[in-house]
């Protein structure tokens, strides 16, 4: 099934071993919320949040809508739609958000790392990005009162985990598709852990465990 579709959210929303689903998040020309991992393309109809928070809201679904923001200035937007629901609870933030955010939403937002660097280093292969420049970042973003640290899974070194100890940080990983990797960070009780293999995981611990 397609990501960013009602048939992707309707799936996964009652699946007692999935706590959150992300949904890419821009705003078209109408200034309705929609969902779209690319630019949005003139007369293509996308699913709109809206769709998505009262689908939710309908099914009494406990879900957590992690809304990764693709577009600056789009927070107070989803606040609002998320509010009209009574859902704003469940729902957090990722992507471009603004550290601003963090004084008031730090439990809801997933601080990407990039945020804690230099302009300059925005644009640049996250390859390049050495360890000292992580670990930095980190610092940067604790003392902007970050709770949950959002970082590719493949930066996610001993270092940086155990700079986010110090610093009472937890990580949100993605994307992992590796099954036996999703089960160790599992194991080592990661906050969250995006992949497109959710249901492939699920199945699969299901068999062993059965």
């Amino acid at each position: 099934m397609a990501d960013n579709s009602m048939e992707f959210v309707a799936f996964f929303s009652n699946k007692q071993d999935v706590s959150a689903i992300e949904v890419d998040v821009r705003m078209n020309r109408e200034h309705r919320l929609v969902l779209h991992h690319e630019t949005l393309e003139k007369g293509q109809d996308y699913v709109t949040l809206e769709d998505v928070f009262a689908y939710i809201a309908r099914e009494n679904s406990p879900i957590r809508i992690n809304c990764d923001l693709k577009e600056a200035g789009l927070e107070e937007a989803v606040y609002e739609l998320a509010d009209k629901y009574a859902l704003w609870p469940q729902v957090e933030l990722s992507g471009t958000v603004a550290c601003s955010y963090l004084a008031k939403w730090s439990n809801q937002i997933l601080m990407n790392i990039e945020n804690g660097m230099d302009d300059a280093l925005h644009g640049e292969h996250i390859g390049r990005w050495g360890e000292n420049v992580l670990l930095e970042a980190l610092s940067k973003l604790s003392r902007s009162q970050a709770k949950v640290i959002n970082i590719n899974h493949q930066l996610f070194t001993d270092a940086v985990q155990e700079r986010g100890k110090q610093l009472a940080l937890e990580f949100s990983l993605w994307t992992v598709n590796d099954l036996p990797a999703i089960g160790n960070y599992e194991k080592e009780n990661i906050y969250n852990i995006t992949t497109k293999k959710a249901w492939t995981y699920i199945q699969q611990k299901g068999v062993q465990t059965g």
